[in-house]
């Protein structure tokens, strides 16, 4: 619950190893033992991690951007899906990281479109519109929310507010599509795509990283600087 604390605050780049093993509690066996160590190990490898922000603009040029992403169907145990998200502050020489999240769905997804818009209504809706209230009130003036998705078919789905083969999702997520339509229709979350390079919320789902230059990359997308470490045996911690 330690690691949980400071994964929720300041170490994102664990969120989702560690939201992994803790819903393992009641169901704990050797592999979770293994897993633990492992992401201990990684922990005590890159203490000289830091989450880090700069803010160089004035209230009227800054925007509260939302990133949301899911895997599909990658546990091999429930074959569920796990989405993620990261909200930051960001303007033209500012970027201010405010929280992240990595949940697992409560059922199985049927299409890697279905897991995302579960995804990205989880990001909106205990994120994206709680932050508005927010920084409406610190900078003084109307925002909406920048929500960034690397997923177009998701995005069309979303802005159109239909789509017949996931009429199930009011029941099987407690997911209603047209809720999220509605937020679009009305502006206050403004939808574009991004780039899978570029999606801060990729770190905080399954898919793996077996290349330490590729989760270098991903943790500077969540400010997460000061990667250079090393293991007791002189090379690169493996990611968590």
């Amino acid at each position: 619950m330690k690691i949980l604390y400071a994964a929720r605050m300041c170490r994102f780049d664990v969120l989702r190893a560690t939201c992994a093993l803790a819903s393992l509690v009641m169901k704990w066996d050797i592999v979770c033992d293994r897993k633990l160590y492992r992401l201990v190990s990684y922990i005590n490898s890159s203490l000289n991690v830091r989450l880090t922000s700069w803010v160089g603009d004035s209230p009227h040029d800054l925007i509260v951007r939302l990133f949301s992403d899911a895997d599909f169907a990658v546990d091999a145990a429930t074959s569920r899906s796990t989405s993620g998200v990261f909200l930051t502050l960001v303007g033209p020489h500012t970027s201010f990281p405010v929280s992240g999240q990595s949940k697992k769905l409560a059922c199985v997804s049927h299409s890697t479109p279905e897991a995302e818009i579960v995804a990205a209504d989880l990001a909106v809706r205990t994120e994206g519109l709680p932050a508005l209230q927010l920084w409406e009130r610190v900078l003084d003036r109307k925002v909406c929310v920048d929500f960034r998705e690397d997923n177009a078919a998701a995005i069309q789905i979303i802005k159109s507010g239909r789509y017949p083969t996931i009429r199930h999702l009011g029941r099987t997520h407690r997911v209603e599509l047209a809720w999220l339509h509605e937020r679009v229709e009305c502006g206050e979350v403004v939808m574009s795509y991004c780039k899978s390079t570029e999606m801060a919320a990729d770190i905080c789902v399954t898919k793996a990283f077996t290349g330490w230059g590729k989760w270098h990359e991903v943790c500077e997308l969540i400010h997460h600087f000061g990667l250079a470490c090393k293991s007791s045996k002189g090379t690169p911690a493996s990611p968590p």
